[in-house]
């Protein structure tokens, strides 16, 4: 496929977002965040609702205000008032005013978040107030409420289930995602010969998005002798190991536009796959199949366990999440199989315009060979739809 076929795919409503200099949700779409987080507000009693976030602890701070954390960032959200943020660094501010919405109030930090902009927040609050926390907060921020007797909630997992709903301005971010994605693993196929390093696997994967306004997130490549396997599962670093013509390789990327993530996992050989290799692919894919054909709004996890028992009846495994939800953090559900349990939810039906991510990726029980196998899609009322276009399957250079 050439390069730039994915991007060139995508709908106008879409070009036009990535021809935007700095991309912004509409008014409309943060009104309608506003009310759904003073909904929660309202049904937990609370006084205030704080968000704290560090470099890649989170992007709450980013779905509420617009503005991507750097450093640090501190979020006030309280029933019919503006939002406040307070951000660390000074030299930071000229680009958070151009990301920010109408209804954020833009503060500076003082690089003092904890020690000045906090206890300006308790010594704001009276002694019983009840606050709501988003994200993790550090530990001395913790003591401080405390020792003011502020009660405190968690509503993280409120927070994550708002977010697993998507909004159709949300999807097109979602779909450009995909496209990037799309575009970063048709870069490394298209490229990928004997000799060349995961450093430079990588390198090659990036290239195909960067360019596009893309950036990374997950470029995982594990590389095996497809005769004599001896890992199965792709690697979160990468190293100087050089790939040979008998290798198999497995990866997992996912590239994001602006927070929004795609998610793409492919098996990549020079030759034929194995008997062996043949049959994970095979299994994993009726898995896929299975999944994709039945998930729909209203699925239950136990239609989803009936399809995925198929792992276990082959005599495989896996070692990662079977189905998890994406686009604006690792959300909820976490699904597994019998054999690599992961979180229970009872009672739970998949939602209308969730986005999850179906991954059978299956292994040996011996744990030294797996493939992988799935992508990112997006759940509607009677079906599912892929969120990418490249090829699905083994992929034979």
């Amino acid at each position: 496929m050439n390069n730039d076929y994915f991007i060139g795919s995508l709908d106008n409503s879409c070009k036009a977002i990535l021809k935007e200099e700095y991309p912004v949700f509409s008014e409309q779409e943060y009104l309608r965040r506003i009310s759904l987080i003073e909904d929660i507000i309202k049904k937990n009693n609370l006084d205030k609702v704080i968000i704290y976030e560090a470099l890649g602890s989170g992007n709450a701070v980013q779905y509420f205000t617009g503005w991507h954390t750097t450093q640090e960032a501190l979020v006030e959200i309280k029933e019919n008032e503006d939002i406040k943020l307070h951000v660390e660094h000074y030299n930071h501010l000229p680009m958070a005013k151009k990301l920010i919405n109408s209804k954020t109030k833009l503060l500076w930090g003082e690089r003092q978040l904890a020690s000045k902009v906090l206890r300006e927040i308790i010594n704001n609050l009276g002694r019983g107030n009840t606050i709501g926390i988003i994200g993790r907060l550090p530990y001395s921020y913790l003591i401080k409420l405390q020792e003011k007797n502020i009660d405190i909630i968690d509503i993280s997992k409120e927070y994550n289930l708002m977010r697993s709903i998507k909004s159709d301005e949300e999807l097109s971010w979602m779909k450009i995602a995909a496209a990037l994605t799309d575009e970063g693993i048709n870069n490394i196929v298209s490229n990928l010969k004997p000799g060349l390093s995961e450093h430079e696997m990588s390198q090659i994967t990036q290239c195909g998005y960067l360019k596009h306004g893309g950036h990374k997130i997950i470029n995982f490549f594990g590389i095996t002798d497809m005769d004599n396997p001896e890992n199965c599962v792709p690697y979160q670093y990468t190293s100087n190991k050089k790939i040979t013509q008998n290798d198999i390789i497995t990866t997992e990327i996912s590239s994001h536009f602006w927070n929004y993530p795609g998610q793409i996992l492919r098996t990549i050989g020079f030759k034929k796959m194995t008997p062996l290799y043949e049959d994970l692919h095979a299994c994993g894919d009726e898995v896929f199949n299975g999944i994709f054909s039945i998930l729909k709004d209203g699925t239950s996890i136990e239609e989803i366990d009936a399809v995925s028992s198929k792992i276990e009846d082959g005599s495989f495994s896996i070692w990662d999440d079977l189905i998890h939800g994406y686009g604006g953090g690792y959300l909820d559900p976490v699904i597994g199989t019998r054999s690599r349990p992961a979180s229970s939810y009872e009672g739970f039906k998949f939602k209308e315009n969730m986005t999850v991510v179906i991954q059978p990726n299956v292994i040996t029980n011996d744990h030294t060979a797996g493939i992988q196998t799935g992508e990112l899609v997006h759940i509607q009322k009677d079906k599912s739809v892929r969120m990418h276009s490249f090829k699905m399957g083994y992929i034979q250079l």
